[in-house]
This record gives C-alpha cells, sequence and structure tokens, in this order.
C-alpha cells in the first residue's frame, strides 16, 4: 500500500482559477476572504494543488493589469494550504514535508531568476510564516543569499543588517503607533535575517529615542529565537529609568515574565528591580469588560479555538487563541475595534465549520494558563497578541499554570453522587461515551493519524484485521493514554463551562469517567470509546488520508 501524494492533474489548474477567481470577488464585495465550504473541502483534499497556487500567485503578481484583489485571493489560498500541508508534517506524512521544501526551493529559484518582483516574492515568503511552516536554517540562508543578489546593499556577513532593513526601520519608527503593530512589522523585515541581526534590531530598539519602538522590546522577551529574547532582557535592564522605561513597559514585563522558561526569569527581574528601585510605576489594567467567549470543540488533532468578543452594535473587540494540545498557544490575533458586521460575518463562518459554545469567563482563564504551561514544556512561547489580549480582557494573572491532569480527573470525578461511582453507573458511562463518540458527527475527527499506524495497516503480509485491532489496543494506544484523558478532561471543562441556551450535550461526567478510567489502568478493550478510536485510527491509516 502507498500512501504516495496523488500527482497534480490539468484539472487542478482549472479549479485554482475558479476559487481564486470566487476568492476576488468576495474581497471586492466585502474586503475580506472566503470561500464556501465545498471549496476549502476541495483544497483540503487537495494538497498537490499547492503548485498551480503557486503559479496562480505568480501569474498575478506579474499580469499587465495587475488586479490586487486576486493577488491577494491567490495568496490567501496559498497561506490556507501551506498551513493544511503543515498539518500532515506534524501527522507524520514524509510526502507532506518534501512539499514543503520544495516549496522553498522553487522560492529560491523565483528570486535567483528574477522571476518575480522582489516586494512580491517577499509576501511568498512570509506565507510560511503566516502558515507556521519552519524553515530550515539552510533554507534560510539560500533564500537570503539569493536575495541579496537583488538587493543593492546585500548582505556583508552573517551578523549584519541589510541597509534595506535599516530604511524600514527607521520610517516603522516614524509611523507606528502601536508597539505590537512594530513586533508584526519587525517580523517582517527580520523574516531572512539571522538571529544574530534580529537581536542586533532588538538591542538597537531599546535604545533608540523613538518611544515606540522601545515599548515594543518587552513583547521581544516572547521572540521564538532565545538570542532575541536576551537581546531583549539585556536592552531593557539598559533603559529601565524614567522616563525611557515606561509604566506600560513594566506591566508588560512583569506579564510575561510569568510566561518564559524558568531560565530566563532572572534577567527579567533584574529589570523589574532596577524600575522600581529608580521609581517606575507599574501601570494598572483596565476593568474587564463584558466579555463573550466562544470555544469550539477540541478536535482529534488537540486543537481548540477560542474566539472573544464583546458586545454592543458598532465597532467592538475580536480576538482570538488557537491552543493545541502537546504545542501550547499555536497561534494569537486581537483587533480592538473590529466593525460589529465584520465580527458576525466571521462568527458565522466559523460555525459552519465546527462546534461551539459560549462558556463562561473561567473556562479562558483556565485554558489559557494551562496551554501556556503546555508550550514551556514543548518549548514554544506565546506570540506577541496574547499580551494584548491578557490587557484587554484584564488577565492580570495568568501565568503558566499547567493542569494535573490525574489530579483534577479525581477531584471531579469525586464530584458526583457515590451511586455515580459505582460499577453499573460507570458501566453504563462507558457505554454512553462509546455510543456518542461513534454516532456524533462533531467527534468524526477523533482518531489517530500517524506514521506508526500507517507503518502497521502497511505490513506485509498485511495482517488480518481483529490482529490489527489487537495491536492497537495493546501496542500502540496504550502508551497514549496520558494525552487521551487530557483530551477528555479538557472536553469535559468545555461542556462544563458552556453556558444555558448554548446546546451544551450535558455529556461532561461521561468524559470523566472515561478519563478516569484511562488513567486507572483499565484494558482499553474494556472501553467502548477507545474501540472506535482503534477502528477509526486503522480506518484513517488504511484508506491512506490526506
Amino acid at each position: 500500500m502507498s500512501h504516495a501524494l496523488p500527482k497534480q492533474s490539468a484539472d487542478d489548474a482549472r479549479q485554482i482559477n475558479a476559487l481564486t477567481d470566487a476568492v476576488a470577488k468576495e474581497l471586492r464585495r466585502h474586503a475580506a476572504p472566503r470561500l464556501d465550504p465545498a471549496g476549502m473541502a476541495w483544497i483540503e483534499q487537495r494538497p498537490e494543488s499547492l503548485w498551480p497556487l503557486l503559479d496562480a500567485a505568480v501569474a498575478a503578481s506579474t499580469a499587465g493589469r495587475r488586479d490586487e484583489a486576486l493577488v491577494t485571493a491567490c495568496r490567501w489560498l496559498l497561506a490556507n494550504q501551506l498551513e493544511l500541508i503543515r498539518y500532515r508534517v506534524e501527522r507524520g506524512h514524509d510526502w507532506a514535508g518534501d512539499m514543503l521544501e520544495s516549496y522553498q526551493e522553487k522560492l529560491v529559484s523565483l528570486i535567483r531568476t528574477a522571476a518575480l518582483p522582489q516586494a512580491d516574492w517577499l509576501e511568498l515568503v512570509k506565507l510560511l510564516q503566516v502558515a507556521k511552516v519552519p524553515i530550515r536554517p539552510e533554507m534560510a540562508e539560500a533564500m537570503a543569499l539569493a536575495a541579496a543578489d537583488t538587493i543593492p546593499a546585500p548582505i556583508s556577513s552573517p551578523n549584519a543588517v541589510p541597509q534595506q532593513a535599516r530604511v524600514a526601520f527607521d520610517l516603522l519608527a516614524r509611523s507606528a503607533e502601536d508597539p505590537f503593530v512594530v513586533v508584526e512589522a519587525l517580523a517582517e523585515i527580520g523574516v531572512l535575517l539571522p538571529p544574530e541581526a534580529r537581536a542586533y534590531l532588538t538591542h538597537e530598539m531599546g535604545l533608540s529615542s523613538h518611544t515606540v519602538l522601545r515599548e515594543a522590546v518587552p513583547l521581544l522577551l516572547l521572540d521564538p529565537e532565545i538570542t532575541v529574547r536576551q537581546a531583549a532582557a539585556a536592552a531593557l535592564e539598559q533603559v529601565a529609568v524614567p522616563p525611557t522605561f515606561s509604566p506600560e513597559m513594566l506591566r508588560r514585563t512583569l506579564l510575561i515574565r510569568n510566561w518564559v522558561p524558568e531560565a530566563e526569569r532572572d534577567a527579567i527581574d533584574r529589570v523589574v528591580r532596577k524600575a522600581r528601585v529608580k521609581g517606575v510605576a507599574c501601570a494598572q489594567l483596565a476593568a474587564a469588560p463584558a466579555l463573550v467567549v466562544q470555544a469550539s470543540m477540541l478536535d482529534g488533532s488537540g486543537a481548540q479555538a477560542l474566539i472573544l468578543t464583546t458586545p454592543g452594535t458598532r465597532a467592538g473587540l475580536f480576538a482570538g487563541l488557537l491552543l493545541k494540545q502537546s504545542f501550547g498557544i499555536r497561534d494569537t490575533w486581537c483587533d480592538l475595534s473590529r466593525p460589529r458586521r465584520d465580527i458576525n460575518r466571521s462568527l458565522k463562518d466559523l460555525q459552519r465549520e465546527m462546534a461551539w459554545r459560549t462558556v463562561e469567563r473561567g473556562f479562558l482563564d483556565i485554558v489559557v494558563q494551562h496551554y501556556i504551561g503546555c508550550g514551556l514544556k514543548a518549548g514554544n512561547l506565546p506570540q506577541a497578541a496574547i499580551v494584548q489580549i491578557a490587557e484587554v480582557t484584564g488577565a492580570a494573572d495568568w501565568k503558566d499554570r499547567g493542569l494535573d491532569v490525574a489530579a483534577e480527573t479525581q477531584t471531579l470525578f469525586a464530584t458526583f453522587d457515590p451511586r455515580g461511582q459505582s460499577r453499573a453507573a460507570i458501566a453504563a458511562s462507558l457505554k454512553r461515551s462509546g455510543d456518542w463518540l461513534d454516532r456524533d458527527q462533531d467527534m468524526e475527527s477523533w482518531f489517530e493519524d500517524d506514521a506508526a499506524i500507517r507503518a502497521l495497516v502497511a505490513q506485509r503480509p498485511r495482517p488480518k484485521p481483529a490482529e490489527l485491532m489487537q495491536r492497537m489496543l495493546e501496542e500502540i494506544l496504550p502508551a497514549r493514554r496520558e494525552k487521551w484523558a487530557e483530551k477528555l478532561l479538557l472536553t469535559a471543562l468545555w461542556l462544563r463551562a458552556a453556558k444555558a441556551g448554548t446546546g451544551a450535550l450535558g455529556r461532561w461526567q461521561d468524559c470523566i469517567v472515561l478519563a478516569h478510567e484511562l488513567l486507572a489502568g483499565r484494558g482499553l478493550a474494556e472501553l467502548p470509546a477507545m474501540i472506535t478510536l482503534a477502528e477509526r485510527s486503522l480506518s484513517a491509516a488504511r484508506w491512506g488520508t490526506f
């Protein structure tokens, strides 16, 4: 059996032309990209459409009569496809990693052959950041060297900052009013710069006479690169006196201190001590506004989205977090003043794609802190936008407070009526969880999909179905008990936090019972839900699900 990627067909290019035209029309009408569910499903099922999408983006950028809506549509669809392919990489599909490598190689070729204006080429490079695709160091170097050939002032050494970056940096200082915008722009300027060069820029920002640049430096304590974070801490310690270190900078430094690795907190503590000794007062957070928190169901990959809005009739807050089991906080965004019609439209689109519940504020605080802790364990820090979200929602005490899954499960299980803890009640609950997992369409994504299961299914001679099930339940899934217990606990907390009238299914107790039995070591063959998970996982591997 082969799980190789199907080859690109002529129909793919025709379909891509139709989809890019459709998205461009939406942009002209509503100033926002959008694709209907059927179109998105086609994109997801055809990862090889990455190549006609790239061709379409190049063609739109080099057309004699350039259509900016079409250019944006191509890039938006390209970013979506890159993200979908990254998901496959995370599930262990080798072909997906090869595709992303080939995409980066094609980018190098485009700039070397001058097939695309440099500004448009850089936009295609930025799509890798948008899609959270890691750029291998050697590929980043190749792209930087290729770009240097087209820049009047090339990179003369790994530690040098290109002249164009300096010019853009100065323009940014004069035009930006928001330190969060500065951080976003710095990421774009530095997309092809080595960490040492970005660390230099960070140091220069800290010593800058421009207030907006200095106030962005605390946010760089969350940069993915440790060299940049260290440069930020060192620069802040240099300027931690009035008036170069503002009360807002102190507040943000204190917030972020609890979100970075412990080994880096001493340097931040020195900044805070110096600022306080020198008389810098800490700015206080505004009172938390009325907040509507909507949370998606945790899907089979362990992803959950939170959307935060403020009620009203005009513009309001529209912020979000994408949480990922075993990763931490994958993505954050914060718009302080989104038009109400755009908020309503975005929510409607999201609710068509997955199950959502309006939940209590406390759920937001619990899961965000849990995923901050998960991220630190995995070496992944949240993005700077989480600072803005914490400030606007009054979350002054978010820390890396990962849930103790076993202890929390036991605590919730102990709240059941004694009859609910009986053998008969547990057996009935396990049967119910097996039934709803098997029948509920919202739970269809709950299965395992990785290289180990695909290798099991692809063995020759092919094992019999009964043997495959036995090996899944006895060899593969037992090592994942804690993972599924965590998923069940988080699902139980989600259901429990759902507000009345939002259609909560009332299944949180069954989730806790199943998590409790998993953690107690009960045989997986005795758990109907785990049998369903095993069957689905084998089916996905057998049919080569992309």
